[in-house]
């Protein structure tokens, strides 16, 4: 595995991430996505909504606001309780989050539940991995919800950039029960931006302020609950690796009673070995009936199910998986950009998965006197449903599969003097570097048998 600074200098280099608000002197953890990381991150979106919710049964998409009701923050428990600990060094003005200080330096397990008042104490002992000084200010809580307003008659109304995408899908639950006339059990399943005002985001994109998930919620009997919790725990494996990610690089963290979320029974944390060390990269929770008693409590509107086949009513529990797509994105690239000797010498290879890849194909003419005929071949190749494909002009042929190699390609045709007589082009395989000649008309063929 790569170093960060070098895995960080590849995606910048190549068109997968840039520094946000770059030409102003940037801006704090924060990461615009280019041509190829956007290409990147639509593949994994799309493979997850395929792999969750397009080929299974009872699941259904949605599409909810980012902005809500302060009142659906306030039944869920964020308002005034969504916060982290914080401390501040008052020599450097770093700041940091002190259960993880005090994890870290002072090896205590699950600090995050000591009081304010406790975990002072801890952090006073401790040296400042900054600067080397022990002058902290006291541990305090710091809100993770970004507030916005909105100008009304009488005043301002304060709203918050939602913090995660699962309460759009609870006050939605029995919108989708009554208009589709769904049956328990089913899930709801949504791709979208959530908001954070991390006290220590960094590690490039795997902590950030503005983040992308993947969430499923997963509505069922109480009685159920432990069945559909075993199947998501294989379902996760599963997509994982047609991510092509090694379970190697996977622990379970089984997180214990005394730190669970106030909603959850249950809860497991999949970590990932990343440059920097252990990091979660998502999470399965059994979040009960908590979210839904809530906002039936404080809606006035209720979301009990009425299962008519066995003539009662009854709250459903849920079972979420939820991951970001950056940490996936960052995952796939600390395990799959290599550096790899073959016979010319070394080459840097980005070995992603075909379904993956942000170009699957790449045209090439072998010079560029055949400019000509390799756009004609392109052109007629991007309506036969092979997937994105580049047209790669200029420099030599070697140089020109390097750089193909680099941003993850599978396939690079050359359009060379030959194919004008014969037909045929040669087609190289990214990861084998073996070249075959294969008839123009059975090109799709040829990428659709060998894609992996």
């Amino acid at each position: 595995m790569k170093e960060m600074k070098e895995i960080i200098a590849h995606l910048k280099e190549k068109g997968f991430v840039y520094s946000g608000s770059s030409i102003y002197g940037g801006l704090a953890n924060s990461w615009d996505f280019g041509p190829l990381g956007t290409m990147l991150k639509n593949n994994i979106k799309d493979l997850w909504k395929k792999f969750f919710i397009d080929e299974e049964e009872n699941i259904y998409h949605l599409d909810s606001s980012i902005i809500l009701n302060s009142k659906v923050w306030e039944s869920s428990g964020h308002v005034g309780k969504f916060n982290d600990p914080m401390v501040d060094c008052k020599k450097c003005k770093e700041r940091f989050r002190a259960d993880h200080l005090i994890e870290s330096i002072k090896k205590i397990k699950n600090a995050n539940n000591l009081s304010f008042e406790e975990q002072t104490k801890f952090v006073k002992d401790i040296v400042c991995p900054s600067c080397g000084k022990q002058d902290w200010t006291d541990v305090r809580a710091f809100e993770l919800m970004f507030k916005t307003s909105s100008s009304k008659t009488g005043g301002e109304e304060t709203l918050y950039l939602r913090p995660e995408t699962a309460q759009g899908v609870f006050i939605n639950f029995k919108n989708v029960v009554d208009t589709l006339n769904v049956k328990i059990p089913f899930g709801i399943g949504q791709v979208g931006k959530a908001f954070r005002n991390e006290v220590t985001p960094g590690n490039f994109i795997f902590r950030t302020k503005e983040f992308e998930q993947l969430e499923l919620e997963f509505f069922t009997r109480e009685k159920e609950s432990t069945i559909w919790f075993d199947y998501y725990i294989k379902k996760i494996n599963d997509f994982l690796l047609s991510l092509g990610l090694t379970l190697d690089n996977f622990r379970k963290y089984e997180v214990p009673n005394d730190s669970l979320a106030h909603y959850s029974s249950r809860t497991i944390d999949f970590e990932y070995k990343f440059p920097f060390g252990w990091g979660e990269i998502l999470g399965l929770a059994n979040r009960g009936n908590f979210d839904l008693t809530n906002h039936t409590n404080s809606s006035n509107d209720s979301m009990e199910y009425n299962d008519q086949s066995a003539k009662e009513k009854y709250m459903p529990h849920v079972i979420e998986t939820s991951m970001g797509v950056e940490r996936l994105l960052f995952a796939i690239s600390s395990e799959m950009l290599i550096t790899e000797t073959i016979n010319d010498g070394e080459r840097e290879v980005f070995k992603l998965p075909f379904n993956l890849s942000p170009y699957k194909v790449s045209v090439m003419p072998l010079t560029n006197k055949l400019e000509k005929e390799a756009n004609s071949l392109y052109k007629e190749l991007l309506k036969k449903d092979i997937g994105p494909i580049n047209l790669s002009i200029g420099g030599s042929i070697g140089k020109r599969y390097r750089k193909q190699d680099s941003v993850g390609t599978m396939f690079s045709i050359t359009f060379d003097f030959d194919s004008i007589k014969d037909n045929m082009v040669t087609i190289r395989n990214r990861d084998t570097t073996k070249q075959e000649r294969v008839f123009i008309p059975d090109i799709k063929k040829y990428i659709l048998k060998n894609a992996r």
